[in-house]
């Protein structure tokens, strides 16, 4: 079953009871996330059951393709719904999903979080089709959707402001769902509760610099850039970046790159396969770059980088070790076999 975007917000608020998985996909990493919680939140209060929440990724049951099955068979000790996570889906995990939608009966919900797929995707036929299976497109927000988000959060805090402030607003914090609630967090702290903002506040708390920050490391990144990139990731650890967003910005930016590649094969221009892409900024300032960016990554690279950034967010999670250290390192490394491959490129006769 398809969620339109008209039932998507009743549908996160009440999922039918016959649907025992949802699929989440798309470019907007940040508007997943933000789906699959408030999701997972219509089961579980909190994330810290042990006995209620399996978190599980894609290639954990390409290892172990039972394990879905056993989860969702399984009891919880202390009762109550079962929710099982599934982060980085893919269609290699097609059959494993089919399987458990067809023949496990229990109280559960499965919240499978996948990034750009396309439209011959298996994962995503499968999802459409099934009875009890629902699949949601998390694309970049549209204008008129970016400006409700913005007036909503602000809403929440008391912040009073201008039709002005939330369209600049809108403008320079549009890039991914989850980057935009941080920016605007920062701006009710600066601000204050119950506050209220002027454009010209606006424009010193936020500014380009969190858009012009971001997108310094991830083009410096596709680009091939390591120079670049470093002095651009030091600028970012002076101010005090949490570098875990930086890592979904170019996890997203890839999977733009992605998707827009495969529009331009198709036959449209640059500029508008990067739009239907769903880039967001301006796009006559940077459609030469991204033009150049599009000619350096074949799409087996793109997985491939993308699959390191997904490996590189899991680690920033799980293993204690500075968060700046890893997304560093990771993109250092990207960024250093794109400019291999571009001098390998262009040292053949």
């Amino acid at each position: 079953m398809k969620i339109s975007d008209r039932q998507i917000e009743g549908f996160l608020k009440a999922p039918d009871p016959a649907i025992r998985a949802v699929l989440l996909f798309g470019p907007d990493t940040g508007k997943i996330k933000e789906f699959a919680d408030r999701l997972g939140h219509t089961v579980l209060p909190g994330f810290d059951d042990p006995f209620r929440l399996a978190d599980l990724t894609g290639a954990q049951l390409r290892d172990d393709p039972a394990r879905l099955a056993d989860e969702a068979a399984a009891l919880s000790l202390t009762g109550g719904r079962r929710l099982i996570r599934v982060r980085d889906a893919g269609d290699g995990n097609t059959e494993i999903f089919q399987n458990m939608l067809e023949t496990i009966q229990g109280d559960f919900l499965v919240v499978a979080e996948a990034g750009s797929l396309a439209a011959g995707s298996k994962l995503r036929k499968l999802f459409e089709g099934a009875r009890n299976a629902a699949i949601i497109a998390c694309y970049a927000d549209e204008e008129r959707d970016l400006r409700g988000l913005v007036r909503s959060h602000l809403q929440q805090a008391n912040i009073r402001c201008s039709d002005d402030v939330i369209a600049f607003l809108a403008d320079h914090l549009g890039a991914d769902r989850m980057l935009t609630r941080m920016e605007l967090d920062k701006l009710i702290l600066y601000v204050g509760e119950g506050g209220t903002i002027s454009l010209d506040e606006a424009r010193q708390a936020i500014g380009d610099n969190a858009a012009l920050r971001l997108d310094d490391i991830v083009f410096a990144m596709a680009e091939g850039d390591p120079e670049s990139l470093d002095r651009a990731l030091t600028r970012a650890r002076a101010e005090g970046m949490n570098f875990q967003p930086v890592l979904r910005a170019a996890q997203q930016h890839l999977r733009v790159l992605h998707l827009a590649g495969n529009l331009v094969a198709g036959g449209q221009s640059i500029d508008a396969a990067f739009k239907a892409a769903g880039f967001r900024g301006a796009l006559w300032k940077v459609s030469d770059r991204l033009g150049r960016q599009l000619r350096g990554w074949p799409a087996n690279r793109l997985a491939e980088a993308m699959n390191r950034l997904v490996e590189a967010e899991m680690q920033c999670k799980t293993t204690g070790l500075p968060a700046d250290a890893i997304t560093g390192q990771t993109l250092l490394g990207i960024a250093l076999s794109a400019r291999n491959r571009s001098r390998a490129g262009s040292a053949r006769p």
